[in-house]
Protein backbone atom coordinates (compact mmCIF):
# COMPACT_ATOMS: atom_id res chain seq x y z
CA UNK A 1 0.00 0.00 0.00
CA UNK A 2 1.08 3.65 -0.52
CA UNK A 3 2.05 6.24 1.76
CA UNK A 4 1.15 9.97 1.88
CA UNK A 5 4.13 12.31 3.45
CA UNK A 6 3.85 15.71 3.12
CA UNK A 7 5.62 17.08 -0.21
CA UNK A 8 9.08 19.52 -0.46
CA UNK A 9 10.33 21.38 -3.03
CA UNK A 10 13.22 18.31 -3.94
CA UNK A 11 9.95 16.24 -4.79
CA UNK A 12 9.40 18.40 -7.98
CA UNK A 13 10.50 16.43 -10.51
CA UNK A 14 9.44 12.97 -9.63
CA UNK A 15 5.65 14.55 -9.27
CA UNK A 16 5.83 16.47 -12.29
CA UNK A 17 4.82 13.29 -14.63
CA UNK A 18 1.20 13.66 -13.31
CA UNK A 19 1.22 17.06 -13.96
CA UNK A 20 0.58 16.12 -17.84
CA UNK A 21 -2.83 14.04 -16.71
CA UNK A 22 -4.58 17.52 -16.12
CA UNK A 23 -4.21 17.89 -20.24
CA UNK A 24 -3.31 21.46 -20.15
CA UNK A 25 -0.31 22.60 -22.91
CA UNK A 26 -0.65 25.99 -21.89
CA UNK A 27 1.15 24.92 -18.66
CA UNK A 28 5.17 23.95 -19.21
CA UNK A 29 7.51 22.33 -17.10
CA UNK A 30 8.64 26.03 -14.98
CA UNK A 31 5.37 27.05 -14.91
CA UNK A 32 4.42 23.60 -12.53
CA UNK A 33 7.15 24.45 -11.17
CA UNK A 34 5.37 27.31 -9.20
CA UNK A 35 3.84 24.91 -6.85
CA UNK A 36 6.70 23.61 -5.14
CA UNK A 37 7.75 27.68 -4.36
CA UNK A 38 6.81 29.54 -1.36
CA UNK A 39 5.79 32.84 -2.98
CA UNK A 40 4.56 34.59 0.44
CA UNK A 41 7.03 33.24 2.87
CA UNK A 42 4.39 31.56 4.79
CA UNK A 43 7.46 28.78 6.07
CA UNK A 44 4.85 26.02 6.24
CA UNK A 45 7.78 23.89 4.83
CA UNK A 46 5.68 21.60 2.71
CA UNK A 47 3.87 22.34 -0.62
CA UNK A 48 1.08 19.78 0.00
CA UNK A 49 1.32 16.01 -0.10
CA UNK A 50 2.88 13.16 -1.95
CA UNK A 51 1.05 9.32 -2.74
CA UNK A 52 4.23 7.34 -2.94
CA UNK A 53 4.59 3.53 -3.47
CA UNK A 54 8.14 1.95 -3.42
CA UNK A 55 9.52 5.48 -3.63
CA UNK A 56 7.62 6.32 -6.82
CA UNK A 57 5.41 9.44 -6.61
CA UNK A 58 1.81 7.97 -7.92
CA UNK A 59 0.16 10.94 -6.11
CA UNK A 60 -0.18 14.64 -5.61
CA UNK A 61 -2.64 16.80 -3.73
CA UNK A 62 -0.75 21.14 -3.76
CA UNK A 63 -0.99 23.34 -0.93
CA UNK A 64 -0.50 26.96 -1.04
CA UNK A 65 -0.33 28.56 1.97
CA UNK A 66 -0.78 32.65 2.61
CA UNK A 67 -1.56 34.91 5.63
CA UNK A 68 -3.40 37.96 5.00
CA UNK A 69 -4.41 40.78 7.42
CA UNK A 70 -9.02 41.05 7.08
CA UNK A 71 -11.33 42.53 9.35
CA UNK A 72 -8.12 43.45 11.44
CA UNK A 73 -6.49 40.62 12.62
CA UNK A 74 -4.21 37.98 10.77
CA UNK A 75 -5.97 35.47 9.04
CA UNK A 76 -4.05 31.90 7.52
CA UNK A 77 -4.98 30.72 4.35
CA UNK A 78 -4.22 27.30 2.48
CA UNK A 79 -5.64 27.20 -0.80
CA UNK A 80 -5.61 23.65 -2.50
CA UNK A 81 -4.95 22.13 -5.56
CA UNK A 82 -3.56 20.23 -8.69
CA UNK A 83 -5.14 16.79 -7.17
CA UNK A 84 -3.82 14.40 -9.22
CA UNK A 85 -3.76 10.60 -8.90
CA UNK A 86 -2.20 7.44 -10.34
CA UNK A 87 -5.28 5.44 -12.35
CA UNK A 88 -3.51 2.13 -10.44
CA UNK A 89 -4.23 4.19 -7.12
CA UNK A 90 -7.32 5.96 -7.48
CA UNK A 91 -9.00 4.02 -4.51
CA UNK A 92 -6.72 5.72 -2.35
CA UNK A 93 -6.78 9.49 -3.54
CA UNK A 94 -9.04 10.16 -0.06
CA UNK A 95 -5.92 9.82 1.65
CA UNK A 96 -4.24 13.29 0.29
CA UNK A 97 -7.10 15.35 1.74
CA UNK A 98 -7.56 13.94 5.09
CA UNK A 99 -4.79 15.88 6.83
CA UNK A 100 -5.59 19.19 5.36
CA UNK A 101 -8.99 18.74 7.03
CA UNK A 102 -6.48 19.11 10.76
CA UNK A 103 -5.48 22.29 9.17
CA UNK A 104 -8.20 24.04 11.84
CA UNK A 105 -6.69 27.42 12.16
CA UNK A 106 -6.45 27.72 8.14
CA UNK A 107 -9.29 29.28 5.96
CA UNK A 108 -9.45 26.72 3.11
CA UNK A 109 -10.07 27.15 -0.59
CA UNK A 110 -10.38 25.19 -4.18
CA UNK A 111 -11.28 27.52 -6.54
CA UNK A 112 -11.09 25.19 -9.78
CA UNK A 113 -13.36 22.46 -8.79
CA UNK A 114 -14.20 19.32 -10.54
CA UNK A 115 -17.55 16.95 -9.79
CA UNK A 116 -15.34 14.36 -8.19
CA UNK A 117 -13.43 16.99 -5.51
CA UNK A 118 -16.92 18.92 -5.17
CA UNK A 119 -18.63 15.75 -4.13
CA UNK A 120 -15.34 15.11 -1.84
CA UNK A 121 -15.18 18.28 -0.14
CA UNK A 122 -18.79 18.76 0.49
CA UNK A 123 -18.60 15.41 2.65
CA UNK A 124 -15.72 16.85 4.55
CA UNK A 125 -17.70 19.82 5.56
CA UNK A 126 -16.40 22.35 2.68
CA UNK A 127 -19.54 25.04 2.20
CA UNK A 128 -20.05 26.57 -1.09
CA UNK A 129 -18.30 29.78 -2.02
CA UNK A 130 -19.57 30.81 -5.43
CA UNK A 131 -21.52 29.45 -8.01
CA UNK A 132 -21.97 32.13 -10.84
CA UNK A 133 -19.51 34.24 -12.43
CA UNK A 134 -20.91 37.65 -14.24
CA UNK A 135 -19.63 38.52 -17.39
CA UNK A 136 -19.16 42.47 -18.22
CA UNK A 137 -19.70 43.81 -21.53
CA UNK A 138 -17.17 46.63 -22.43
CA UNK A 139 -20.42 48.57 -23.33
CA UNK A 140 -20.28 51.83 -20.57
CA UNK A 141 -23.27 53.48 -20.06
CA UNK A 142 -23.95 57.04 -21.21
CA UNK A 143 -24.19 58.56 -17.81
CA UNK A 144 -20.33 56.96 -17.06
CA UNK A 145 -19.03 58.18 -20.04
CA UNK A 146 -20.16 61.87 -19.02
CA UNK A 147 -18.34 61.91 -15.65
CA UNK A 148 -14.72 61.35 -14.32
CA UNK A 149 -13.11 58.01 -14.42
CA UNK A 150 -9.46 57.34 -15.16
CA UNK A 151 -8.31 53.66 -15.38
CA UNK A 152 -4.71 53.04 -15.13
CA UNK A 153 -3.85 49.51 -15.97
CA UNK A 154 0.31 48.16 -14.66
CA UNK A 155 1.04 51.53 -14.07
CA UNK A 156 4.90 52.72 -13.43
CA UNK A 157 3.85 54.62 -10.12
CA UNK A 158 1.60 52.30 -8.51
CA UNK A 159 4.14 51.69 -5.83
CA UNK A 160 3.65 55.32 -4.97
CA UNK A 161 0.15 55.58 -5.41
CA UNK A 162 -1.23 52.76 -3.98
CA UNK A 163 -1.56 52.04 0.24
CA UNK A 164 -2.11 50.04 2.78
CA UNK A 165 -3.35 46.64 1.71
CA UNK A 166 -3.50 47.30 -1.60
CA UNK A 167 0.01 48.01 -1.89
CA UNK A 168 0.81 44.84 0.02
CA UNK A 169 -1.26 42.98 -2.68
CA UNK A 170 0.02 44.51 -5.24
CA UNK A 171 3.65 43.64 -4.34
CA UNK A 172 2.74 40.66 -3.51
CA UNK A 173 2.00 39.42 -6.76
CA UNK A 174 3.75 41.39 -9.53
CA UNK A 175 6.04 38.35 -9.75
CA UNK A 176 2.69 36.62 -11.81
CA UNK A 177 1.25 37.48 -14.79
CA UNK A 178 -1.52 39.66 -13.57
CA UNK A 179 -2.79 43.00 -14.54
CA UNK A 180 -3.06 45.56 -11.79
CA UNK A 181 -5.70 48.39 -12.46
CA UNK A 182 -6.55 51.60 -10.41
CA UNK A 183 -9.62 53.21 -10.97
CA UNK A 184 -9.81 56.62 -10.01
CA UNK A 185 -13.49 58.47 -9.68
CA UNK A 186 -15.16 61.33 -8.19
CA UNK A 187 -16.61 58.74 -5.82
CA UNK A 188 -13.25 57.33 -4.82
CA UNK A 189 -10.66 54.72 -5.77
CA UNK A 190 -10.85 51.26 -6.73
CA UNK A 191 -7.68 49.08 -7.23
CA UNK A 192 -8.21 45.26 -8.81
CA UNK A 193 -6.51 42.64 -9.88
CA UNK A 194 -7.12 39.84 -13.01
CA UNK A 195 -5.50 37.76 -15.62
CA UNK A 196 -6.02 36.86 -19.64
CA UNK A 197 -7.86 33.70 -19.62
CA UNK A 198 -9.31 31.47 -21.97
CA UNK A 199 -13.23 30.03 -21.73
CA UNK A 200 -14.20 28.35 -24.93
CA UNK A 201 -11.47 29.62 -26.94
CA UNK A 202 -12.43 33.10 -26.11
CA UNK A 203 -10.41 35.46 -24.30
CA UNK A 204 -11.66 37.41 -20.97
CA UNK A 205 -9.96 39.17 -18.49
CA UNK A 206 -10.50 37.32 -15.15
CA UNK A 207 -11.27 39.30 -12.23
CA UNK A 208 -9.14 38.27 -8.93
CA UNK A 209 -9.66 40.98 -6.32
CA UNK A 210 -11.68 44.39 -5.75
CA UNK A 211 -10.96 46.76 -3.20
CA UNK A 212 -14.28 49.00 -3.77
CA UNK A 213 -17.04 47.13 -5.26
CA UNK A 214 -19.39 49.78 -5.29
CA UNK A 215 -16.98 52.32 -7.30
CA UNK A 216 -16.50 48.78 -9.67
CA UNK A 217 -19.95 48.34 -10.16
CA UNK A 218 -21.19 51.88 -10.79
CA UNK A 219 -18.27 52.43 -13.68
CA UNK A 220 -17.91 48.52 -14.41
CA UNK A 221 -18.99 48.74 -18.39
CA UNK A 222 -16.58 51.63 -18.73
CA UNK A 223 -13.54 49.88 -16.76
CA UNK A 224 -14.32 46.47 -18.71
CA UNK A 225 -14.22 48.27 -22.10
CA UNK A 226 -10.43 50.06 -21.25
CA UNK A 227 -9.13 46.28 -19.68
CA UNK A 228 -10.96 44.84 -22.89
CA UNK A 229 -9.12 47.16 -25.29
CA UNK A 230 -5.19 46.76 -23.42
CA UNK A 231 -5.99 43.27 -22.33
CA UNK A 232 -7.32 42.49 -26.07
CA UNK A 233 -10.42 40.50 -24.16
CA UNK A 234 -13.84 40.59 -25.31
CA UNK A 235 -15.45 40.72 -21.96
CA UNK A 236 -14.57 41.12 -17.96
CA UNK A 237 -16.00 38.05 -15.78
CA UNK A 238 -15.90 38.22 -12.19
CA UNK A 239 -16.81 36.05 -9.30
CA UNK A 240 -20.74 37.21 -7.94
CA UNK A 241 -19.94 37.56 -4.97
CA UNK A 242 -17.28 40.48 -5.32
CA UNK A 243 -20.09 42.80 -6.06
CA UNK A 244 -21.70 42.48 -2.80
CA UNK A 245 -25.12 42.96 -3.96
CA UNK A 246 -24.45 45.78 -6.12
CA UNK A 247 -25.80 45.45 -9.94
CA UNK A 248 -23.25 46.22 -13.31
CA UNK A 249 -25.10 46.90 -16.09
CA UNK A 250 -24.85 45.82 -19.29
CA UNK A 251 -24.07 42.23 -17.96
CA UNK A 252 -25.00 38.32 -17.41
CA UNK A 253 -24.53 35.75 -14.97
CA UNK A 254 -22.42 32.60 -15.76
CA UNK A 255 -22.92 29.62 -13.45
CA UNK A 256 -20.02 27.51 -12.81
CA UNK A 257 -19.88 23.83 -13.69
CA UNK A 258 -19.27 23.11 -10.40
CA UNK A 259 -19.38 25.89 -7.25
CA UNK A 260 -16.00 27.37 -5.22
CA UNK A 261 -15.72 25.80 -2.65
CA UNK A 262 -14.20 27.20 1.20
CA UNK A 263 -13.75 25.51 4.75
CA UNK A 264 -13.29 28.11 7.41
CA UNK A 265 -13.96 29.15 11.11
CA UNK A 266 -13.53 32.57 10.91
CA UNK A 267 -14.42 34.13 7.38
CA UNK A 268 -17.83 34.72 5.49
CA UNK A 269 -17.80 34.23 1.67
CA UNK A 270 -17.50 38.11 0.87
CA UNK A 271 -14.11 37.89 2.85
CA UNK A 272 -12.46 35.53 0.41
CA UNK A 273 -11.16 36.10 -3.09
CA UNK A 274 -9.04 34.44 -5.52
CA UNK A 275 -5.95 36.23 -4.71
CA UNK A 276 -2.80 34.04 -2.81
CA UNK A 277 -3.56 30.84 -4.80
CA UNK A 278 -3.36 28.58 -7.82
CA UNK A 279 -4.97 31.42 -10.06
CA UNK A 280 -2.17 33.57 -10.32
CA UNK A 281 0.36 31.16 -9.55
CA UNK A 282 -0.71 28.92 -12.37
CA UNK A 283 -2.27 31.98 -14.71
CA UNK A 284 -5.55 29.60 -14.74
Amino acid sequence: MAIVRKAVSKDFEGTYPLFAKFQNPQLLKEDWRQLFVDHWKSDEGYFGYILEDEERIVGFLGLIFSRRILNGKEEKFCNITSWVVDEKFRNQSISLILPIIKLKDHTLTIHTVSKETYAVARKLGFENLESHLRIIFPLPSFSTLLTFCKVDINGNNFSETLKGQNLQIYNDHLGFKCFHVRIQTHLGECYLIGIRVYRKKQAFFQIHHISDSKVFSIFSGRIALSICLHVKTVATIVDERFLQGNSAMLSKAWSLHHPRVYKSGSLMQNDIDLLYSELPVLNI
